[in-house]
């Protein structure tokens, strides 16, 4: 009984309000609004709140999210586009990616750094260029019996001893003796010596037995040279090995953090769409026109698919 009271109540209210505003022109409104039958718009006429419904579908165009944009932000700091998007534990996850690869990076190219820096001082103590010098001088000759001797003579400074031994050595006289018995397949002089402190300078001397002469724990003649290596040369090798390691996974590191800048863009691309997807389904009041000037909110929903 109280329902039906209700609602023949709101009918004669209903008839009431619309005849009024049919007889009278709007004050406020252009055109004159008739109550639709919806309880929460129709009372929200009568408070003035309409126009806010009016502009419901203005409102989520205003909403919509940029996926250019979006993208930009993520190349730029993975996980800011996701976070323009609205995405906020997407942006949190590449966030965290960026910062852990970037730490990862600092950690082992330091230690590549530190590990560079042992290797290269070992090499100074323990490989004397002179030494390798004085070998060739001696056996380069039987190394490549067709060798100039002219080409074999003063690789070194003799009077200078005081000098460390690579600036003793006369590196023009040095390359043209390596390449000079290098002339011959088989001797195993298969590269010219870079000055110290060049980055090859460091390498070669751990990576090829044709400088195993110049280790200091060297005692070999033009026979085994290259098979009988030394135990300094072993430690130095792995040395260096270690050292490349550590840059690998630094280098690793570096092409993840490009990754995860390429997937971040992508990623929020994609998600602004997802976004603006979900804002096509909305639930709003429409302007219907219908005759006599009059105009009705009708609630609608509209759904958009796109393929």
């Amino acid at each position: 009984m109280r329902i039906l009271c209700l609602v023949l109540l709101y009918g004669l209210l209903h008839s009431a309000l619309l005849g009024q505003w049919r007889r009278e022109p709007a004050r406020d409104l252009d055109t004159v609004v008739v109550l639709t039958g919806n309880l929460a718009h129709d009372f929200s006429l009568l408070d003035g709140s309409a126009g806010e419904e009016r502009d419901s579908v203005a409102s989520v165009a205003g909403r919509r999210k940029s996926g250019l944009q979006a993208a930009v932000f993520s190349m730029i700091l993975p996980g800011a586009g996701e976070f323009y998007a609205e995405s906020y534990w997407k942006a949190a996850a590449f966030l965290a990616a960026e910062v852990g690869l970037w730490v990862a990076y600092a950690i082992y190219d330091g230690k590549g750094d530190r590990q560079t820096a042992l290797f290269e001082q070992y090499a100074d103590r323990f490989w004397d260029v002179v030494k390798y010098a004085q070998w060739i001088e001696e056996y380069g000759k039987r190394v490549n019996p067709d060798a100039r001797d002219e080409v074999l003579r003063n690789l070194y400074n003799r009077a200078e001893i005081n000098l460390p031994p690579w600036k003793r050595v006369y590196w023009d006289r040095l390359n043209a003796a390596e390449a000079e018995i290098g002339r011959r397949t088989g001797t195993y002089f298969t590269h010219q010596l870079p000055r110290r402190p060049e980055q090859q300078y460091y390498e070669l001397i751990g990576k090829y037995p044709q400088y195993n002469p110049g280790w200091k724990d060297a005692n070999v003649d033009n026979t085994n040279f290259y098979t009988n290596l030394t135990q300094r040369f072993f430690e130095y090798s792995a040395m260096r090995g270690k050292a490349n390691d550590l840059y690998a996974i630094a280098g690793t590191a570096a092409k993840l953090l490009v990754l995860n800048h390429v997937l971040s863009a992508l990623d929020a691309a994609w998600t602004a769409s997802r976004y603006n997807r979900r804002l096509e389904l909305e639930a709003h009041i429409a302007p219907v026109p219908r005759p006599f000037g009059i105009v009705e909110f009708v609630p609608t929903a509209q759904l958009r698919l796109t393929f």
